[in-house]
């Protein structure tokens, strides 16, 4: 539990947010609110990242997420340095091949949506029609808080947006999660959307923290989107080859 640092709590008058109040979040209630990370803040800031720490053996997310306030696209970082960008219904990915193992290379090979770009040693992928993409920690509130009781301690802001901070004041009593060592969370006061904690979870012989921010950030750059859509359109051209030169293009 974290120690009371003795700043006074919101006004008992004050709106918190649907389905909290000064001495409870109820994460059900904002998880049933369209609202979220991947839209909501938009109206603050011109682009902004989603960022994510966890323990190595204990991995919650695929990456972090940028995100283009003007246009909505978005731009996430997976394991072994794949990036992904989604666009409405326009999917791309790509993937370095040194940064996988053998096996992950042969899984690429016989996976007809993947194309071998040999100038660059990677796999590409590129969709314009890839539709709704299946649910992943972007746009939906972080499941680590849950199982936690919290408490309202001030009303501040967070990079300009205005929030309720609260601490962790314990496990509830309906779930087995690791017992809250100390926590924080800043739940927006319009949106009810978490932009940020920071929960350490007593782990038995060690500890575990777990960091979540959502903060201004640069849009990164994304030309691979472009050469995703190349080697794409350069490989269907070519279905009449075969097999082996139609996953594989040079240039």
């Amino acid at each position: 539990m974290t120690p009371f640092d003795g700043t006074p709590s919101p006004s008992s008058d004050r709106e918190y947010p649907e389905g909290t109040g000064p001495d409870h979040v109820n994460f059900s209630a904002l998880n049933a609110d369209d609202r979220n990370v991947s839209h909501s803040p938009r109206e603050h800031w011109a682009s902004y990242a989603v960022v994510y720490t966890a323990p190595s053996e204990r991995p919650l997310v695929e990456g972090n997420y940028y995100i283009n306030s003007s246009t909505g696209e978005i731009v996430g970082e997976r394991w072994n340095d794949a990036r992904v960008y989604l666009n409405g219904s326009t999917y791309a990915f790509v993937q370095p091949a040194d940064g996988v193992s053998a096996r992950e290379r042969e899984q690429l090979e016989s996976d007809g949506t993947f194309v071998y770009h040999e100038a660059t040693d990677a796999y590409y992928r590129y969709d314009r029609h890839y539709g709704s993409v299946a649910p992943t920690n972007l746009g939906r509130h972080p499941t680590v808080l849950h199982a936690y009781t919290w408490e309202a301690t001030d009303t501040t802001t967070h990079h300009g947006v205005r929030v309720v901070t609260y601490r962790a004041t314990g496990s509830r009593t309906d779930t087995r999660a690791p017992p809250v060592v100390n926590g924080t969370l800043r739940l927006g006061v319009e949106a009810g959307v978490v932009y940020a904690f920071d929960v350490t979870l007593d782990a038995g012989e060690r500890n575990y923290r777990y960091t979540y921010d959502v903060k201004p950030a640069p849009f990164p750059d994304h030309e691979w989107v472009d050469r995703a859509q190349e080697v794409t359109a350069e490989n269907t051209s070519s279905a009449g080859s075969s097999e082996s030169e139609r996953f594989h293009v040079s240039r």
